[in-house]
């Protein structure tokens, strides 16, 4: 079904929300612009703006129930890059204090505040290793927290290589999947384990 420019918002919102794809597209093309230049106010990087707003349409579409004509379909575009924003830059400013506080350039104030999220997260990672099975946790460890390289860790076990890179994929996939992306654990934890 073709969408015309001069249906209303309303309507539109009906579309999307019995998933017309036709609908969802002319959303995107009315809204995207907007919804950039809104980012980029805030984000100060066109690059970061243009990922934001896929993330705010990928939002919208998987919302789309959410939407029906009796709303204000801009406030609730605009409620959900609000949103969208305020998550990216709480997530960008904790991989900010992370970097920091690995480089050593914390201030004096910060510098419980940085540590005490490190712990939270390094707890949050053992208490996860936990659930995996004892070989697994400890080619992981291995790996990550001594430092050997896959082949180190084979010769040591007395496993292939193969088999430690399978492992490793398995440990960081499980934990990748248990720590939320809504959580600053999983930005801190692809840093220090990915």
């Amino acid at each position: 079904m073709q969408i015309t420019q001069e249906i209303d918002d309303n309507k539109l919102a009906k579309l999307v929300n019995k998933g017309s794809k036709d609908a969802f597209a002319q959303l995107y093309n009315r809204y995207s612009g907007r919804i950039n230049r809104f980012a980029c106010g805030y984000l100060k990087s066109d690059h970061e703006a243009e990922e934001l707003v896929q993330d705010v349409f990928l939002k919208i579409w998987n919302k789309r129930e959410s939407l029906d004509g009796s709303q204000n379909v801009k406030a609730f575009i605009f409620k959900i890059a609000v949103n969208t924003i305020y998550d990216f830059i709480r997530r960008k400013n904790l991989e900010l204090a992370f970097h920091e506080f690995t480089a050593g350039k914390s201030s004096a104030s910060d510098e419980t505040w940085d540590e005490v999220v490190y712990n939270d997260m390094l707890s949050q990672v053992r208490s996860l290793m936990a659930q995996m099975p004892e070989q697994r946790q400890k080619i992981f460890k291995l790996s990550r927290e001594v430092g050997l390289t896959n082949d180190e860790i084979a010769e040591k076990l007395g496993l292939s290589k193969r088999t430690i890179e399978n492992q490793l994929y398995r440990a960081t996939a499980f934990l990748k999947k248990e720590l939320t992306l809504d959580s600053g654990f999983a930005f801190l934890f692809f840093y220090l384990f990915c």
